[in-house]
């Protein structure tokens, strides 16, 4: 069963022991946790430095660091990869604990420029989800260290292996997020068009009519329906009904502006969602989008409606539906 962290204070009062209840619970991150571990084994075993690093494909990005040389080193701060220590310890050129290492076959050519005050260095891997190098854990001291120091190394690891853990768990939250956003994103889009579907269409509608009501914005609300859309696909082939279709996507995206919404919410109908746009922008608009559709010569019929106060979006796209439909009409006899 578990136990509410408040609990934890019953067996002593005071400010203190509300301190201690918070210092159980998990961190918020894996920067706040790098720098609790690099500040709790600088505390433990010493060394001027503590680092915890990010490998950014060619460079490692300091997290958290610790120590008499951690001024110099502060989160943030970029590295090169290539010829550094934790490149060859990772690379198993040289090992996780070495005391001094001017007699170290596999550091000591590096040891120069930079590097040139490293003497003793301690490190392991961070690893994130399917073994793959996150960064890396280590330490670096400006004087020669016992064969002692190697006495660290398994608190050193459980360390790495814990910020590993995190690492990992970051990562699959991550891409959890991203799959579950990528899956949302093509639930509302149109497969053929690249638009928005019909439900993602009526999202937007749901949001600008939230967002319009509370600052008082002027919307528009633009209905565009194919002509004869059968008639192609009977003469000229699917192929080529799918091709109206598309161009006639393309065409409303390139009249409207990125703050719109363009979206194909039946077979051979398009809305588009025109914010802050008043009944003479959405009447020039709707001109604008006639002329580009001939000119690319897609016959469609166009309605468009501002919204009036206090109506709802719903309704405003009912009355443009319903002035395509009129227009429709009236260009059947002209067919």
């Amino acid at each position: 069963m578990a136990v509410p962290a408040a609990q934890f204070t019953a067996y002593e009062n005071g400010p203190a022991s509300s301190r201690q209840a918070r210092d159980v619970g998990p961190w918020p991150g894996f920067a706040v946790a790098a720098e609790a571990v690099a500040a709790d084994l600088q505390h433990r075993f010493g060394f001027d430095l503590w680092l915890v690093n990010h490998l950014d494909q060619d460079r490692q990005v300091v997290v958290a660091s610790a120590g008499p040389w951690s001024e110099l080193l502060a989160p943030g701060v970029v590295l090169p990869w290539a010829r550094s220590f934790c490149t060859r310890m990772v690379e198993h050129d040289g090992p996780v604990a070495v005391g001094d290492v001017a007699g170290s076959p596999g550091y000591g050519p590096i040891a120069i420029g930079a590097y040139a005050q490293v003497r003793a260095y301690l490190g392991v891997p961070v690893l994130s989800t399917e073994g793959q190098l996150f960064g890396t854990l280590c330490a670096f001291s400006g004087d020669p260290q016992p064969r002692s120091m190697r006495a660290a190394l398994p608190q050193v690891q459980v360390a790495g292996r814990t910020l590993s853990t995190i690492a990992a768990g970051e990562q699959i939250a991550l891409d959890r997020s991203q799959e579950a956003a990528q899956a949302y994103a093509y639930a509302q889009s149109d497969r053929l068009t690249g638009l928005r579907n019909r439900r993602g269409w009526e999202a937007a509608l749901a949001a600008e009519e939230l967002r319009s009501r509370r600052y008082g914005s002027p919307v528009s609300v633009l209905v565009v329906d194919l002509d004869d859309l059968k008639g192609t696909n009977d003469s000229r082939g699917h192929a080529a009904g799918d091709q109206a279709l598309v161009v006639c996507g393309k065409v409303l995206q390139d009249a409207c502006r990125p703050a719109d919404t363009v979206a194909r919410t039946g077979g051979d109908e398009f809305t588009v969602l025109a914010v802050e746009c008043d009944a003479v922008s959405a009447l020039a608009l709707a001109r604008r989008t006639r002329l580009q559709l001939r000119s690319a010569g897609v016959a469609a019929s166009v309605g468009v409606a501002a919204r009036r106060a206090p109506e709802a979006l719903q309704d405003t796209w009912n009355r443009a539906d319903a002035a395509m439909y009129s227009q429709k009409r009236r260009r059947r006899p002209l067919r």
